[in-house]
């Protein structure tokens, strides 16, 4: 993404601004819809923001300067169901939100070193301390960091009127947590989940879905990454060869992508406890302990990801004959290392190629009507933060969890996960490992109207493919369905599961999309536009090979609703391990939005969005049997060390459904319609602005995703929700220009 930044100029300019809404301008949405009571997302607002840009040096050098201080409160969006849990299971509990606290310089300098070359200068720091606890939380216990500076320097250059270039560099340092994050911590102990109840899946007892979670997290991490990124681009300008050409070429390089995570175990190692009501019908008589995760060492270095990526791209925008038609070439290549420094493993070396073709054609003189089409095929960016980075095909810690079945008091199972070795990390990532890519194909057509009105009709089809998939390269599955497990020891017979990374060919997402413009340009000071987006999804191909779904339901493949296991990767090697949470956004069938500006007499602006936002879908339904079917072995399986693992295929989950689209309802459509009124006062080159926010004006308070555990049928949170969206609220905004 490229961001235009002032300059500055020969004359003083400047402003300062202030964002004011206390928590007493939030209303109340929680009284009415399908699930009415609980608590809002209220929100606090105190924002400070001020510029100040001009001359160093007249004609030659100016400067822009601006700075943001934010102090933000967040409510948490509790419903009943969650605040009858919290009081349940700590009887002080009181309501707390969600804060954050940044401070935002920025800084740029910008000279002309003669009429054909300007340079510039940024620095730009971001960090922000903020806190992410969830609705059902019983302490505050998530602290989080992030952000870091940037500095960037870029240099313009136009060598004739044929002939420009562009070359930038810059570093950032910008990072997760911090050590100072975690000051003043309040969690205290191993981090409890509560249960209502437990069945038997692998072998081992499992919950059937967290109520609330108690007391700390069981790691923290301290994340510090930095980039190093140069680009160049030329552009030439050619009359000839059939028309018009705009000839491009550049590199964009980041020979430094580094990203550590330190993780520290809390409470000595002993970081989760399971446990489950004594009675479901009676909170008073108790939790009973079913599982304990131990681990050590205490510290260890996670992630230690050293990566590089450099692309180079050539394209073309040809205007052939009278210029109506306008086709475009381009071809991009990125040479991609990624590399593990912890046990010195490459994890991917590629070269990843991205052809693209357009083209747009005016159908009538005066450029009324034009129509368009575009193939393209885009690479995922690489970047420090998904599964391939995080990635690991053991723990990188010793770890032992310990199980009470029969809720005895008698911890009778003992599962050991010993920590990852350089031997087994040298298989863990496949040769042929690549960047995930898009195949996109897009039609359109665009039509003026009188009035400055036009409409603009677009279909697109996205296929994403090669997205990061892992399988199990230690298990011995059967060679179809309805048969038993055969252990685990094909890469070493004193491990279990033990994932290889890899590129999902099995299957693919496909993305449908139908899109409608409609827009009137500022003729009349009044000015609005409409968009409508119609998206259907769906998956093809088939099942992931060692997923525990392929050789248990075969045929419940199809899915065309949420597919949230398949939208960031490796999330598809355990179908069936009643897991599943909705996607946010992604994968909502349809969305309107309206806005429009009136600019009135007297300075006076009156401006509206208005948004019909569709629910997301649940889920792959799935129940939860007593116990898993015998026909796939016996629930744990016994290794050559003597110790025990669980068999992936006696998982209790079942899909309810023949497929995986089945049962999957939609949650609420959010509407909600946005108003903010201002007006100009000007003295000579000063003004003052004032500004009416007015948020969701019909208070609506639909909710916006599905709790995680939601699609378990048989579970006290099926079809349960969350994040309501925030209430009406005003926000006042003054500013001061000169």
């Amino acid at each position: 993404m490229n961001v235009v930044t002032p300059r500055g100029s020969n004359q003083f300019k400047g402003s300062v601004s202030y964002s004011f809404q206390p928590l007493s301008w939030n209303t109340d949405n929680t009284k009415g819809g399908a699930a009415p009571g609980g608590l809002p997302t209220f929100q606090e607002v105190n924002q400070w923001d001020g510029s100040l840009g001009g001359r160093i040096i007249r004609d030659r050098i100016w400067f822009f300067a601006t700075y943001r201080h934010a102090d933000l409160v967040n409510g948490i969006s509790r419903t009943p169901q969650d605040l009858a849990f919290l009081t349940a299971f700590r009887r002080d509990f009181q309501p707390f939100d969600n804060v954050s606290v940044s401070k935002q310089p920025y800084l740029k300098v910008t000279t002309t070193m003669s009429n054909r070359h300007e340079l510039s200068g940024l620095w730009q720091y971001d960090r922000n301390k903020f806190s992410s606890n969830r609705e059902r939380d019983t302490h505050n216990i998530n602290p989080r960091g992030a952000g870091g500076s940037l500095f960037h320097a870029k240099l313009n250059s136009a060598w004739s009127d044929r002939f420009q270039t562009m070359f930038s560099a810059s570093y950032n340092n910008k990072g997760g947590a911090e050590e100072d994050t975690f000051k003043n911590f309040p969690g205290f102990g191993p981090s409890v989940l509560v249960h209502q109840s437990t069945r038997i899946s692998g072998g081992l007892p499992t919950g059937s879905g967290i109520l609330v979670t108690m007391n700390n997290v069981q790691t923290i991490s301290i994340a510090p990454s930095s980039m190093v990124n140069f680009r160049g681009d030329l552009t030439y300008f050619l009359q000839g060869w059939g028309g018009s050409h705009e000839l491009k070429t550049g590199i964009w390089g980041a020979p430094s992508l580094e990203r550590d995570v330190l993780s520290r175990a809390l409470n000595d190692g002993f970081t989760l406890e399971q446990v489950v009501q004594r009675d479901p019908n009676n909170p008073a008589a108790g939790l009973v302990p079913y599982h304990r995760r131990y681990t050590s060492p205490l510290e260890v270095l996670t992630t230690a990801a050293r990566d590089r990526d450099i692309g180079v791209y050539a394209q073309d925008t040809w205007r052939p004959g009278q210029g109506r038609l306008t086709l475009n070439f381009g071809v991009r290549a990125d040479f991609v290392r990624r590399f593990d420094e912890i046990f010195g493993v490459q994890r991917m070396k590629s070269t990843n190629i991205g052809p693209r073709i357009g083209g747009a054609y005016v159908i009538d003189k005066d450029s009324r009507n034009v129509v368009r089409a575009f193939f393209g095929r885009v690479h995922e960016q690489v970047n420090g933060r998904d599964p391939i980075t995080t990635f690991g095909p053991t723990s990188r810690r010793f770890q032992r969890d310990i199980y009470d079945a029969n809720l005895d008091g008698v911890f009778e199972t003992e599962v050991i996960t010993p920590a990852a070795t350089a031997a087994i990390n040298q298989l863990a990532f496949d040769p042929e490992l690549h960047q995930p890519f898009v195949d996109e194909y897009a039609v359109g057509f665009a039509k003026q109207f009188k009035g400055q009105i036009t409409l603009d009709v677009s279909f697109n089809r996205r296929f994403f493919k090669d997205a990061y998939g892992e399988v199990d390269i230690n298990g011995i599955y059967p060679d179809g369905s309805n048969k038993p497990f055969g252990g685990f020891g094909r890469v070493d017979p004193n491990q279990g599961r033990i994932m290889q990374q890899t590129n999902a060919t099995w299957s693919q997402v496909v993305v449908t999309n139908l899109e409608l413009i409609l827009a009137k340009s500022l003729s009349h000071n009044f000015q609005v536009m409409g968009t409508a987006t119609r998206q259907w999804q769906h998956l093809d191909g088939t099942w992931n090979p060692t997923d525990p779904a392929r050789f248990i339901q075969p045929d419940a493949f199809a899915n065309n609703r949420d597919l949230s296991r398949h939208l960031f990767g490796n999330g598809d090697d355990n179908s069936l391990d009643g897991g599943g949470n909705e996607s946010g956004v992604a994968y909502r069938p349809f969305s309107v939005r309206l806005a429009g500006q009136y600019f009135a007499p007297w300075s006076v602006r009156l401006s509206a969005s208005y948004v019909i936002q569709a629910g997301g879908y649940l889920g792959p339904v799935v129940v939860q049997n007593a116990t898993g079917d015998p026909v796939f072995g016996p629930g744990t399986v016994r290794l050559a060390n003597g110790t025990t693992q669980s068999n992936p295929l006696a998982t209790s989950w079942r899909f309810v459904h023949t497929d995986r689209s089945g049962g999957q309802l939609r949650n609420e459509t959010a509407r909600y319609l946005q108003l903010n009124l201002g007006r100009t006062v000007k003295f000579g080159r000063q003004s003052v602005d004032a500004g009416l926010g007015i948020f969701n004006v019909f208070n609506n308070g639909a909710f916006t995703q599905w709790n995680t555990g939601a699609q378990r049928l048989n579970s006290p949170l099926y079809l349960s929700r969350f994040n309501r969206h925030p209430p009406r609220a005003f926000q006042l905004t003054l500013s001061y220009k000169f």
